[in-house]
């Protein structure tokens, strides 16, 4: 029984360590690629492709050859992984609850509030240096162009994104008459939803 269960836990972080390559391969690619938003993403794949990797390699190494430290150092770092993923999806769940957007009577997409989520990540997201490498995430790619070219038909009948959402509401409001735009919400910059101002 217990070689059966080494021999089960070697080939799961066989398979696992196998896996944490293409991971890997993945975060190389988007370093390469720094004229759109994927460029974010090569340290957080770097990062779980080389924490996957190490794992593996010491549940791999410490079941089939009954290495005890290799075996304690998987147990250990799995606890911790469990753990830490525990706790994020708690953090998550804390910061997003209530934010799952608005239906609008009549259309496809849903409108989003920043009033609907938590202060500490509307006080985050209010700070214009956490919003200089999404902005020009959003400036390099084709949204605000391709949202250029819709009819008014199109901002009626797509199922907008949120980005897409927020664009195109300043896009027409502003069209309209030349009205200036202003947010939605209690505490200025950090409210949602778009609402026209009198000249």
């Amino acid at each position: 029984m217990y070689r059966v269960s080494n021999k089960v836990i070697g080939y799961l972080n066989l398979v696992t360590l196998l896996a944490s390559i293409p991971i890997i391969g993945g975060a190389m690619w988007t370093a390469r690629s720094s004229a759109n938003c994927e460029s974010v993403l090569h340290t957080p794949l770097l990062a779980i492709g080389f924490i996957v990797l190490l794992v593996s390699l010491a549940g791999f190494i410490g079941a089939c050859f009954n290495v005890a430290c290799a075996l304690w150092f998987y147990l250990v770092a799995m606890l911790l992984l469990i753990a830490g993923l525990l706790c994020l999806t708690a953090f998550g769940f804390a910061i997003t609850g209530g934010g799952g957007g608005v239906q609008v009577p009549g259309r496809i997409y849903r409108e989003y509030y920043l009033s609907d989520y938590s202060s500490w990540l509307r006080n985050r997201i209010s700070e214009d240096r956490y919003w200089r490498v999404a902005r020009a995430c959003v400036v390099r790619s084709m949204e605000c162009a391709e949202i250029a070219r819709w009819t008014p038909i199109d901002y009626l009948e797509r199922d907008l994104t949120p980005i897409q959402t927020r664009r195109s509401a300043v896009g027409l409001l502003q069209a309209a008459d030349g009205v200036r735009i202003r947010d939605r919400g209690s505490d200025g910059g950090a409210g949602g939803g778009l609402l026209p101002m009198e000249q």
